[in-house]
């Protein structure tokens, strides 16, 4: 009886012993608010998931992000591929247009997806070696869309306002499209040295969440990157462009002759052609500038807002964040609908482009089979089909 009662004694003691030594390791490893301490890892697990999962607000802009992607994706395609296959539009403002869809057609693809993951969850779980290389290659794809507008502002303003000093081509385009990638390139190397994953908050257990890519130099350092970013990579170059096409814009519509032409009679109309398509060209680029003026000021007011101001990570800094971002790509994806609204060209080559896609292979297919059978006008057999495919490209946008 008494060897009974000693065991249960025995194991009454050891349960002690195991309870006191998981409470003092809990207490070792507790961190943050005491109400968590009492938490199993997978009750903290929990927690945190809820803490991470979506709000309605956030859901609003995760499907205006998706919409983003698809309409970036294709639209940008569609202008390198309208340049490719009309040899027409191979101009040096179209070379310029081309390199500027490559670089939104790349960080629409490879930067979007996982910013908006980092903006909802606020943790960035790729690791450290995405965080570097895709925050990299996102500001090198910036710095590379500036560049290249600014060119084109400039090229155009050369070649309206002074036309007999600097004559442009597709050669020099192409060298300075490769000008502006080694420069995008070296201009942003400092990013691919201090970003790495940080554990910014800490948790009670070694878990994978609320982790940030950001850099990890001083905060002073970071707030003159940033500042030097917004002067060289924005401001500048805004005014710059700003001030070539408002001369631009001054040249073409202050007369009916362009700089540097011909005044006989029989170049009249060619001449007045030639103006109209140049004021198109030219209200088509300041729509490109403004939209992207109106939408990288959030993102960059936001980024000195940062440093300047203590501003907690609440729901509404988290709102502010995803918008800013959103209309950053957003404009990378509007440029294709700006060029199919104001440019005949290219809104010949998009729909030449829909009809091909949705059915080229049945209409290749149908054409063969009726040269083995019987004898026909190519002619009236091309219309029915266009028209079929056109109206089966229209029920796709719907």
């Amino acid at each position: 009886m008494n060897n009974g009662n000693n065991t249960k004694e025995i194991d009454e003691n050891k349960m002690a012993a195991q309870t006191n030594a998981n409470t003092l390791d809990a207490n070792e490893t507790c961190v943050g608010d005491e109400s968590y301490c009492n938490m199993t890892e997978q009750e903290y697990k929990n927690m945190l998931n809820n803490y991470i999962y979506p709000k309605a607000y956030e859901w609003v802009l995760i499907s205006t992000h998706s919409l983003v992607f698809v309409t970036g994706l294709l639209g940008n395609a569609l202008v390198c591929v309208a340049v490719y296959r009309d040899k027409t539009m191979r101009t040096v403002t179209n070379y310029f247009i081309v390199n500027l869809a490559l670089a939104d057609f790349m960080v629409i693809l490879f930067c979007l997806p996982p910013t908006v993951l980092w903006d909802v969850t606020e943790t960035w779980f790729l690791g450290n070696v995405l965080c570097k290389v895709l925050l990299y290659f996102q500001s090198v794809s910036v710095t590379v869309s500036v560049l290249t507008l600014t060119f084109i502002s400039l090229d155009r303003w050369y070649a309206i306002c002074l036309p007999l000093r600097f004559k442009s081509s597709t050669g020099w385009a192409k060298v300075t499209i490769l000008k502006i990638w080694i420069i995008a390139l070296t201009f942003n190397a400092p990013e691919l040295l201090v970003l790495t994953v940080v554990q910014t908050v800490p948790l009670r257990f070694q878990l994978e969440y609320l982790v940030q890519c950001m850099a990890t130099w001083s905060e002073t350092s970071d707030l003159v990157w940033h500042i030097f970013k917004v002067l060289f990579m924005y401001t500048i170059p805004l005014l710059l462009m700003t001030v070539a096409y408002c001369q631009i814009v001054r040249v073409l519509w202050r007369s009916n002759r362009i700089p540097g032409c011909c005044e006989t009679a029989s170049l009249a109309t060619a001449e007045q052609a030639r103006l109209v398509t140049r004021r198109k060209a030219a209200k088509m680029l300041v729509a490109v500038v403004a939209m992207f003026a109106v939408c990288y000021f959030p993102v960059h007011l936001l980024s000195v807002l940062r440093y300047t101001l203590v501003m907690e990570q609440d729901d509404a800094m988290t709102l502010l964040a995803l918008v800013s971002h959103v209309l950053c790509y957003a404009n990378s994806a509007i440029n294709p609908l700006i060029y199919n609204f104001m440019s005949d060209k290219f809104r010949k080559q998009f729909r030449q482009s829909f009809c091909c896609a949705s059915g080229s292979t049945l209409f290749v297919k149908f054409n063969s089979t009726m040269k083995r059978t019987i004898s026909y006008t190519p002619t009236p057999l091309k219309v029915v089909s266009s028209q079929g495919l056109e109206l089966k490209s229209s029920r796709s946008f719907h």
